[in-house]
């Protein structure tokens, strides 16, 4: 079902012919070929339109349209060189000028390749060949009586079959709770006369469906006077809608024409009434046309509902007055059920073996019910297992065909998108399937192949997110995962509707697992590797896929063993290249041969320097080299990558300079960190044009030499900078005070700033405009090692901050000054989380405390601040971390009863806990006391913590019981660490933990046995006992730890041997065994290994002696919650361009 989208493709190549290129090319005499090459694409984007609506039905279109795709392609492909050749002139010029007098090189240029005249003369029969080429594929249209687009074209449903109210309630399964949900909202009269409520989910989840459910509830129909239903379909007509509205009220067909007698109608009918009216299946997010519908029925009285079901968020919240009801998926049983209701009506034989088959096909619907309902339906004609074999190792999209099933509700969505957006969601196919994908990154790539025009008005990122806004409000996208400040990061997409992005892309993308025997079409432009196995080996198909636009290599944490780089040199087409966290040692200088490159990710490479060659990419729009840890230096020459609009060299920790001419990349809107260097190189004053987007980190500001100097970044007009970091490294103390307030004057951000940090400044006074209070939209502040400052800037000023971290400022004695405040009560009503560390003199908030609030603070943490002995009420904090604090601090926890999580450590002096300091803490649930080395006993205060279910005890010296009989019941971790005095585990409380599922023992030298009451912990899984040197034997009572899954023995050197009752463990999936000598002569030939033979996977003092079915395991493939693991070393290296 692949199909060709070529409108947004050649609207592309329009705007490369509109762009520089049409004043270069005046200089190469190839007017007339151009003019041609417009001309047959004007006559061929006139069917377009029509064109690919009847490719659906009509092969041979499809076949020719997909002839001209590949055409327009490669013409894409020779105005990209064309291009080239311009922006090599430009950028070449300046460095050329020197020799422009020198005949020698005159001669020499005139017969080499780069000849303007060789070049525009063969340009130019180029250009002729890809023009008659297109001729006379556009010839053939003729052939097909296809009909010119007509942009004011009445907008034709495609015939979807129309929904009604009518349901038969014994098809439907799961829906009971969602059911009560809509009902309670329906019935709800808080919300105003005439209510909108918006449901919404994917195609085929069952809006309808609930929709009806509530339609037809005997509640609704007792509640409302009047119930109509309206399918609204795609086609948002106002006048269509309420006449509908009218033959569903009366039963009688509507003939009205005029609007005024039809809106009359219509106000009679709900006048004074308590109405439900369904609209089902809105499409259209057209404000206007909402407005007016629903105008028609505000007469209705109040408590009056508007049930709305959607697939479109946006839609969604245009209509609604009310937060949307997000439909889900069914759970896996209710898929079962309505799977089964059609699968074995017809007599299939209901055999286990089928029924498993069954289960495994009904988990690749994903909840869907239309998927379940769809292939069960499918499933009664198939008796033999073979079949139901097929059936469940296919793909859904290759046993649903033509327009029937869930391919034709799904289709519809796609259907409905623009075709921009068509091949923006068609290429996510590139990515596999529960890929989380990187909303950025995503734009990028998009960016990188042509997919976001650019105009004056708009840059393509902006252009970008408002097309995966669109993916994402029709439902494309799903699982988004937001930042703090509430943007979207990541996404990732729904099996089904990754299954219609590869069906709709077809050859054009290829997601390939390494490994796996697959053929790779030769037109494929869009391909990713995904490796999964030890060993890289290149598919032989790839090597004649010689169009690829895209490769990305998506190898997680895999070794790479060193390839020829060939293969991906051979893609002179290439515009992204994604070679990301293969840890690639070195960088080939070939990467310079791909002219078209436009996006390069070289994520956590090992690589110290980039080739000089990557600077004649003048295409490269995105250079991703974040988390290269070795990476000394950028190429010198790197300002002539003129169109370079994001250079990530986040967490280069060894960078230590950038090139010169930073500042001539005007385009660049990325570039998390600015490194200034000293005299000349690399000023501040680089920034000073540059439109950076997003954060932004200064580092090396003791060689900003004055605040004119400072000033020149102009930092005060970057209004698209959300996050500043001000960092000094090494300050000459001679010269602190002469200047370096200055400077930080100098370097006043936009007050649009949300998050500052500044770091090791040594002024002893903060810059006017922190103080001042002229950054009013900031919600974080850092400030670090700022030692000589004892002031602080007006917090109560800032009256969005959310999160304040104040670390060593030796200095300050208070947080807030009372001369600075009014004489009444202080709220930080805003503030979150704070974090007070490192700060010696500091002995309270302020020295009224009982003036200030913190009616909102979330979470706190005091570290390393001996003096201070008081702090105001916190009424809702919950987490509390005291370090090295005073004890009377400890007061604190004592009268804070929202808390849920409280660390105590550091209490030097500490015997035993305040008594009432864990009274009345209901909600806590994570308990760590830490670094107490005089603490003896826990026992007494640990009582009534009924909703604990963390409690971590480490380095507690002196800690000999911490447990009484009947407490902790929910407790589900334990961990006891460093408690050297601890002889065993309390016997009267340890098997009281019904609900314990981790318990984690180290270093407790002492410890000597595990009680007998432990062998009631049923529902223990993970059990973990390491440097432990006295325990020398394990109970035969083990063997009743039904549940247990994982067992960690390490650094134990008195152990001598494993229980007989280990044979009992039969949940026992992983066993390790670490230095304890005594037990690592186990093998597959020894005495005890009968012991263990049954354990899946096993690792005595090494790798892997056992392993799923006797095969060596990669520790990729182990339970993320293994954290006894040891990692192998990652020595990666990259496929491509690559040289260990």
């Amino acid at each position: 079902m692949a199909e060709a989208v070529l409108s947004a493709l050649v609207e592309v190549i329009f705007e490369k012919m509109s762009s520089q290129i049409l004043e270069y090319r005046m200089l190469g005499g190839t007017e007339k070929e151009m003019s041609q090459l417009r001309s047959i694409l004007l006559t061929i984007q006139d069917v377009l339109e029509e064109a690919e609506d009847q490719q659906l039905r009509n092969k041979t279109v499809k076949n020719w349209l997909m002839k001209l795709k590949d055409a327009a392609y490669d013409a894409d492909d020779l105005l990209d060189e064309y291009m080239m050749e311009a922006l090599e002139y430009e950028v070449g010029a300046d460095d050329n000028m020197k020799f422009k007098d020198c005949m020698i090189n005159m001669v020499c240029n005139f017969f080499s390749r780069s000849n303007p005249f060789i070049f525009h003369y063969k340009m130019k029969c180029r250009l002729k060949q890809i023009g008659e080429r297109l001729n006379s594929i556009a010839n053939e249209r003729s052939k097909f009586h296809l009909k010119n687009s007509n942009v004011n074209q009445t907008y034709q449903s495609s015939g979807r079959l129309q929904s009604d109210s009518f349901l038969l309630e014994s098809d439907v399964c799961g829906r009971d709770r969602d059911r009560e949900e809509i009902i309670k909202l329906l019935t709800d009269n808080s919300h105003g006369d005439v209510s909108v409520i918006p449901i919404v989910g994917i195609g085929g989840l069952g809006k309808t469906t609930l929709a009806k459910l509530a339609y037809n509830d005997k509640r609704a129909d007792k509640h409302f006077q009047q119930r109509i239903w309206v399918c609204v379909s795609e086609d948002f007509d106002v006048k269509r809608i309420m006449r509908a509205i009218l033959e569903s009220a009366t039963g009688n067909t509507c003939h009205l024409q005029e609007m005024e007698v039809i809106q009359q109608r219509i106000r009679e009918l709900v006048m004074g009434k308590r109405f439900l009216l369904v609209l089902d299946d809105v499409w259209s997010d057209d404000h206007d046309k909402w407005e007016r519908l629903k105008n028609s029925v505000r007469h209705g009285s109040e408590g009056s509902k508007i049930l709305v079901t959607t697939r479109s968020e946006k839609v969604a919240l245009i209509m609604g007055t009310i937060s949307p009801y997000y439909l889900k998926g069914l759970p896996e049983d209710d898929c079962w059920s309505l799977f089964e209701q059609r699968a074995f009506k017809l007599g299939v034989p209901k055999e286990a073996s089928i029924v498993a088959i069954g289960n495994d096909i009904v988990k690749k619907c994903r909840g869907v019910p239309l998927a379940a309902k769809t292939l069960g339906s499918l499933m009664c004609f198939k008796r033999e297992k073979s079949e139901w074999v097929d059936v469940k190792d296919s793909e859904i999209w290759n046993l649903l065909g033509g327009e029937n099933g869930i391919l034709q509700v799904l289709r519809l969505s796609y259907d409905d998108l623009p075709s921009h957006l068509k091949q923006c969601f068609a290429y996510c196919s590139i990515f596999p399937k529960d890929y989380c994908i990187e909303k950025e990154n995503l734009v990028q790539l998009w960016m990188a192949e042509g997919f976001l025009p650019s105009s004056g008005r708009k840059a393509p990122e902006e252009v970008g997110n408002e097309y995966f806004n669109e993916l994402l409000w029709r439902s494309f996208f799903e699982n988004v995962t937001k930042d703090s400040d509430g943007n979207i990061v990541k996404c990732g997409m729904h099996h089904l509707f990754h299954d219609l992005a590869r069906s709709v892309s077809g050859s054009d993308c290829s997601a390939v697992e390494v490994g796996r025997q697959v053929s790779i079409p030769a037109a494929t432009r869009h391909i990713s590797m995904v490796c999964k196995e030890r060993e890289f080996v290149i598919p032989k198909s790839l090597l004649n896929a010689g169009k690829v636009r895209s490769f990305l290599l998506l190898v997680g944490w895999q070794k790479i063993p060193k390839v020829s780089h060939n293969f991906i040199s051979s893609f002179k087409s290439l515009r992204a290249l994604d070679i990301s966290s293969t840890r690639a040692k070195k960088l080939s200088k070939s990467i310079g041969a791909l002219k078209h490159l436009r996006y390069l990710n070289l994520s956590g490479a090992r690589i110290k320097k980039l080739p000089s060659s990557i600077c004649g990419l003048l295409y490269l729009q995105t250079l991703i080299l974040k988390h290269c840890d070795l990476l000394e230096m950028l190429p010198k020459d790197l300002r002539k990558l003129i169109f370079l609009r994001h250079l990530n060299i986040y967490a280069c920790r060894s960078l230590v300079k950038l090139p010169n001419g930073i500042g001539k990349l005007s385009s660049l809107q990325t570039l998390p960190i600015f490194i200034v260097g000293r005299g000349t190189a690399s000023s501040i004053a680089e920034l000073q044009g540059l439109d950076l987007h997003g954060e932004l980190m200064i580092k090396n500001l003791e060689n900003v030499m004055n605040k004119r100097c400072a000033r020149a970044a102009n930092l005060k007009e970057k209004r698209n900078l959300r996050s500043l970091k001000l960092l000094w490294e090494h300050v000459d103390e001679a010269n602190v005070r002469e200047h370096v307030e200055l400077v930080i004057e100098g370097l006043q951000p936009s007050s649009d700033l949300k998050k500052l940090h500044v770091e090791n400044y040594m002024g002893a006074n903060f810059p006017c405009w922190l103080m001042n209070s002229s950054l009013s939209n900031l919600t974080e502040l850092s400030l670090i090692r700022c030692q000589r400052c004892v002031q602080l800037p007006p917090l109560e000023k800032l009256s969005v901050l959310e999160v304040l971290s104040i670390d060593g400022m030796d200095a300050t004695r208070y947080i807030s000054d009372d001369s600075r405040t009014n004489d009444g009560v202080v709220d930080y009503a805003s503030l979150k989380h704070l974090t007070l560390k490192n700060m010696p003199s500091l002995l309270g908030w302020s020295e009224m405390e009982e003036r200030y609030l913190f009616s909102n603070l979330k979470k706190l943490t005091i570290v390393d601040c001996p003096n201070m002995t008081d702090f105001p009420n916190l009424p809702s904090v919950e987490s509390l971390e005291l370090n090295d604090c005073n004890i009377q601090l400890l007061r604190m926890a004592m009268v804070s009863t929202s808390l849920s999580n409280l660390i105590i450590s550091g209490f030097l002096e500490l015997v035993a806990l305040p008594v009432g300091l864990l009274r009345n803490k209901m909600h806590l649930l994570s308990l760590e006391i830490k670094d107490c080395p005089k603490l003896r006993s826990l026992s007494g205060e640990l009582e009534g913590l009924c909703s604990l279910q963390k409690l971590t005890i480490s380095n507690c010296d002196k800690l000999e019981s911490f447990l009484e009989s009947g407490s902790l019941k929910s407790l589900i971790s334990l961990s006891i660490h460093g408690c050297h005095s601890l002889e065993s585990l309390p016997e009267a409380g340890i098997g009281d933990l019904k609900s314990l599922q981790n318990l984690s023992l180290s270093n407790c030298e002492n410890l000597m046995g595990l009680p007998e009451t432990m062998q009631h912990l049923t529902g223990l899984q993970i059990l973990s006992i390491s440097s432990c040197s006295k325990l020398d034997t394990l109970p035969e009572w083990l063997g009743n730890l039904v549940s247990l899954q994982e067992l960690e023995l390490w650094y134990c050197e008195n152990l001598l041997h494993l229980p007989d009752s280990m044979v009992r463990l039969t949940a026992l999936q992983f066993l390790s065994i670490w230095g304890c000598p005594h037990l690592e002569i186990i093998k597959e030939e020894g005495d005890d290994w009968h012991k263990i033979q049954h354990v899946p996977y096993i690792k005595i003092n090494g790798p892997y002696i056992k392993a799923a079915g006797g095969m060596h395991c990669s520790i990729l493939f182990l339970k993320p919650l293994l954290f006894f693991l040891i990692p192998f070393s990652n020595d990666y290296l990259v496929a491509n361009f690559v040289k260990s």
